[in-house]
C-alpha cells in the first residue's frame, strides 16, 4: 500500500456548516491516505473581523496537537479585506502558533491574489523560514488567474508557493504546468484534476515528478478521483511516490 502524504485537507466552518476533524479522518481513512496537511475551509465565515481568522487558526494550531500522526503540518489564514489589521496575524501564524504557511482563494475574498495588501501578506511571510503559500488558481477568474500566482512567485523566490486544485480544465492545466516549469518555487497539487487526455502525464513531461503533490479537497469529496488518475497513468512507481508523499515531504520539512 502505498503512503499518501495529501496538502489539501480543510477543516473549519462554512456558512453555518462544521466541517470537522473526524470527517476529514474518516475520508482520508476511506480513500487510504495516510497524514494531511491542514487548512481551515476558505469560505469561513467572518462576523468578528481578524478575530474571526484568529479564531480558524487557532484550531489548526490544536489540531496538529491532537492528531500528530495524521495532520502533520497545518496552513493558517487571513483576509486581505481586513487590511494592516490583519497583518500581525500573519506573525502569529508563523510564530506563537508554529504553522508552516498560508492558504488562500482570492475568488473568496474579492481581491486580486496580486493585490497590495496581498503582497504585505507575503512580505511577512518571507521572513520565516520555509514559508509555503497555498493559493488556488483558476483560468477564468478575474481575481485568481495563473498569472497573478507568477507575478507574487517572482517577487518573493523564498515563498514555496502551492498552486492549488492547478488543473481543472484544460487551459488551466496547460497555464499550470507552464508556471511551475517556469519558476523553482510553484509546485501544483492535483486535487479536482480534470479528467480529459492524460493531465498527469502531460504535468510529468512538462514540468516534471518533482513539482506534483497529491491533493484530494477533503472534506468536497467522498473519493479520491485525483488517486484513481495516478495509479492510472503510464508512470513508474517512483514518479508516483513522488506525487504521493516524497516531494510534499521535503517542502513540509518531514
Amino acid at each position: 500500500m502505498r503512503q499518501i502524504l495529501d496538502v489539501h485537507v480543510h477543516i473549519g466552518s462554512d456558512r453555518g456548516r462544521e466541517y470537522t476533524a473526524a470527517d476529514a479522518l474518516r475520508r482520508m481513512d476511506a480513500m487510504g491516505i495516510e497524514k494531511a496537511v491542514i487548512s481551515p475551509v476558505l469560505s469561513y465565515p467572518l462576523p468578528l473581523g481578524v478575530q474571526s481568522s484568529r479564531e480558524e487558526n487557532d484550531r489548526i494550531a490544536r489540531l496538529l496537537r491532537e492528531y500528530p500522526d495524521r495532520f502533520v503540518r497545518g496552513l493558517g489564514v487571513v483576509d486581505p479585506r481586513h487590511g494592516e489589521a490583519a497583518v500581525p496575524e500573519v506573525d502569529r501564524i508563523f510564530g506563537e502558533l508554529g504553522l508552516h504557511g498560508l492558504a488562500f482563494s482570492s475568488d473568496l475574498t474579492g481581491l486580486t491574489f496580486d493585490n497590495p495588501m496581498m503582497l504585505r501578506f507575503m512580505q511577512r511571510a518571507a521572513c520565516y523560514k520555509n514559508p509555503v503559500v497555498l493559493a488556488h488558481t483558476s483560468q477564468y477568474s478575474v481575481l485568481e488567474a495563473p498569472y497573478m500566482l507568477r507575478k507574487v512567485a517572482e517577487q518573493f523566490p523564498e515563498i514555496t508557493f502551492i498552486n492549488a486544485s492547478a488543473m481543472k480544465d484544460t487551459t488551466h492545466s496547460n497555464c499550470s504546468r507552464y508556471l511551475a516549469a517556469s519558476l523553482p518555487n510553484v509546485y501544483l497539487d492535483i486535487a479536482n484534476i480534470h479528467p480529459l487526455m492524460t493531465p498527469v502525464e502531460w504535468a510529468i513531461r512538462d514540468c516534471g515528478a518533482e513539482k506534483l503533490l497529491f491533493g484530494s479537497d477533503i472534506p468536497f469529496c467522498e473519493f479520491s478521483a485525483e488517486q484513481a488518475m495516478v495509479e492510472a497513468a503510464e508512470i513508474t512507481g517512483g514518479q508516483k511516490e513522488k506525487i504521493y508523499w516524497s516531494n510534499a515531504a521535503r517542502i513540509f520539512g518531514l
